[in-house]
């Protein structure tokens, strides 16, 4: 036998002739799917070309120690706390008033640092505006005798007068539920203090301030009596 008859050698010839078929049969198909893409486009019947999903801008800070106004007012949360003293306060029996929450402890320095002046405002709004205003520190201490302690101590001469001061040990409900209408703080790490809310005669929380404030500058009394007045 011939050595080019040997079946287990491709003949070239016939090698050939393949690629060349290969390559018609690739060359129409393509041709065949240009055409099919252009008439669906023309036809309104392409699928729509969609862009890449926009990443959110990240949220802005919150500036420290600042009234900030709520973009919209939301309906605050029921409040039924008891205070230091034994007795009961409502948020729903203060409709009408003015009510400013602030959320506090004992062993935070900030809140210890604000208090002096927040407490001197509350009593002198509470006795220029009677009947129209409140002010309530939502301590988050375990006991009474921790709050009674902490105003035992100077500058105060025990339980400030003007201010009512109510607990919710440990940060419960009526905490999260401000921090997270308020101003959607919800996460299981953002309760921190302090941080005031200000509830207009609506029963709607309307600003907020995160961390402490001097209370005695003329801003912020100036921006609780137009609340109270307006």
């Amino acid at each position: 036998m011939a050595p080019d008859s040997d079946p287990r050698t491709p003949r070239p010839g016939l090698a050939a002739l393949a690629f060349v078929g290969a390559a018609l049969v690739a060359t129409l198909a393509w041709k065949i799917w240009q055409d099919t893409q252009q008439a669906s486009v023309v036809a309104g019947t392409a699928p729509p070309v969609r862009a890449a999903p926009i990443a959110p801008p990240p949220p802005t800070p919150v500036p420290y120690g600042q009234i900030v106004t709520a973009p919209r007012p939301v309906p605050a949360p029921p409040v039924e706390l008891e205070t230091v003293g034994g007795q009961r306060f409502s948020l729903a029996a203060a409709r009408g008033k003015v009510v400013m929450l602030n959320f506090w402890a004992t062993w935070c320095p900030p809140c210890a640092k604000e208090m002096p002046t927040m407490v001197a405002l509350g009593e002198a709004l509470a006795k220029e505006h009677p009947g129209k205003f409140q002010m309530v520190a939502v301590s988050v201490d375990e006991t009474p005798d921790l709050v009674k302690e902490f105003f035992s101590k100077p500058p105060y001469r025990g339980l400030p007068k003007g201010v009512t001061v109510v607990l919710e040990p440990g940060a419960g409900d009526v905490t999260r539920g401000f921090y997270c209408k308020g101003r959607g703080a919800c996460g299981p790490s953002d309760v921190k203090f302090p941080e005031t809310y200000f509830v207009d005669r609506e029963g709607r929380i309307v600003a907020f301030v995160v961390g402490d404030i001097d209370w005695s500058t003329p801003a912020a009394r100036t921006y609780l009596e137009d609340l109270i007045g307006g």
